[in-house]
């Protein structure tokens, strides 16, 4: 049986996954989804938070027959990697599948990665410029994952969390997604040229 995590990430269709280790290195192993874990196995899940110029992040309706959170706003997308994707590439494929936009991660890590109990989840943060411009009405849905989309400030989604009408993420969670946008590092020294020993002369 999936967790709440599995299941808001899933998607109904089987899908096979590659097992990894606590070390994040893969065990060459792989399950299906709704497969019991085996002990010590992790997978990897990915979700993409995609913000507009004025700082408004995209987000979308579940539909009311999704497996997890039914008929919930969550962020822009969210889902599992299959076996043989990288982090980038199902991040790719997602948001394709649920909102009919391409995108190009190639070369880019995850701003931040969470832990859950049965793996990891990296999270893409992107902002205006980083993927091409946006209009609601030129998005691939209703579909049979999301029923609707907009766009929401963090007050509009913290609101949306306290209705009971937002996937139940710590509210801390949601007030560091929007405080990491644009950022590279959780040290504010790097906003003003890196962190102290680091630069390449540094290694001469």
């Amino acid at each position: 049986m999936t967790d709440a995590h599995e299941d808001h990430a899933g998607k109904t269709a089987a899908e096979t996954w590659t097992m990894y280790d606590a070390d994040r290195i893969p065990t060459g192993a792989t399950m299906r989804r709704g497969d019991d874990f085996r002990p010590g196995e992790l997978h990897l899940v990915v979700h993409v938070c995609i913000f507009d110029a004025a700082g408004r992040m995209l987000i979308q309706r579940r539909t009311d027959d999704k497996v997890g959170w039914p008929g919930m706003w969550d962020v822009t997308v969210g889902g599992s990697v299959t076996a043989g994707e990288s982090s980038a590439s199902g991040a790719e494929r997602e948001v394709l599948e649920e909102l009919g936009i391409r995108l190009d991660l190639t070369g880019r890590r995850p701003n931040f990665t969470f832990n859950f109990r049965h793996g990891f989840d990296d999270f893409y943060l992107l902002k205006a410029g980083d993927v091409p411009p946006i209009e609601l009405a030129d998005l691939a849905i209703p579909n049979a994952e999301v029923a609707d989309a907009r766009w929401a400030t963090r007050d509009e989604i913290h609101a949306l969390h306290a209705a009971g009408e937002f996937i139940p993420y710590r509210p801390t969670a949601i007030d560091f997604i929007f405080d990491m946008v644009g950022r590279a590092d959780i040290l504010d020294l790097a906003d003003q040229g890196g962190r102290p020993g680091t630069d390449a002369a540094d290694f001469g």
